[in-house]
């Protein structure tokens, strides 16, 4: 990982800076995310690990700028795999979860390349529960929900055409068998037209 942020930085050294990026237009990004979940099934809130087992979720976006203060955006987000407890704190199985999602952004460009905004919207979310043999899970298959999507970040453009992006998200989901959201930090390069 070390030398992948050193390779990133020599990359970054040779783009060279303006003192104002673009306003308005398309873009796209690709990042890595970090991942965590808060759940409930009915009555009970302990039953899955907090974090992801593993990290560097892939996160992909696409979005149009209308102006400095406005635009929307749609993604693709792996949120990871969760170790499903029970009361007990034994683990009895594996929750998996991804989302597709479009929300407004709003906030304000500054002319010296930084940005801050907030978004809203909605995601369909996918879970797919797997028990441990010898359990039982309400949510043992596949299925998909809607759920609210809200996230804050900063976002630095380099020039017109690159920029790099610190974010965090929560995406909601209820999906019949447990309510809950999936969560995390987000760095992705972005890439405009």
């Amino acid at each position: 990982m070390r030398h992948i942020i050193h390779a990133a930085a020599l990359l970054l050294s040779f783009v060279p800076l303006s003192a104002g990026a673009v306003d308005s237009g398309p873009y796209m990004g690709l990042g890595v995310a970090s991942g965590s979940l808060n759940a409930c099934p009915v009555g009970n809130c302990v039953e899955f690990t907090e974090n992801a087992q593993e990290s560097g979720h892939v996160r992909l976006i696409g979005g149009y700028d209308f102006n400095r203060f406005i635009g929307v955006e749609g993604g693709y987000s792996d949120f990871g795999s969760y170790k499903v407890k029970n009361i007990a704190q034994q683990i009895v199985g594996t929750v998996k979860g991804n989302s597709f999602s479009l929300a407004a952004r709003g906030g304000y460009k500054f002319t010296f390349g930084l940005s801050l905004f907030a978004k809203l919207g909605l995601a369909s979310v996918s879970t797919k529960y797997t028990a441990d043999p010898g359990w039982v899970l309400p949510g043992e298959a596949n299925r998909r929900s809607t759920g609210a999507l809200f996230g804050i970040g900063a976002q630095y453009d380099f020039n017109d055409h690159l920029g790099i992006r610190l974010s965090s998200e929560a995406t909601g989901f209820d999906d019949g068998a447990y309510t809950g959201a999936f969560g995390g930090a987000n760095l992705v390069g972005i890439f405009r037209f």
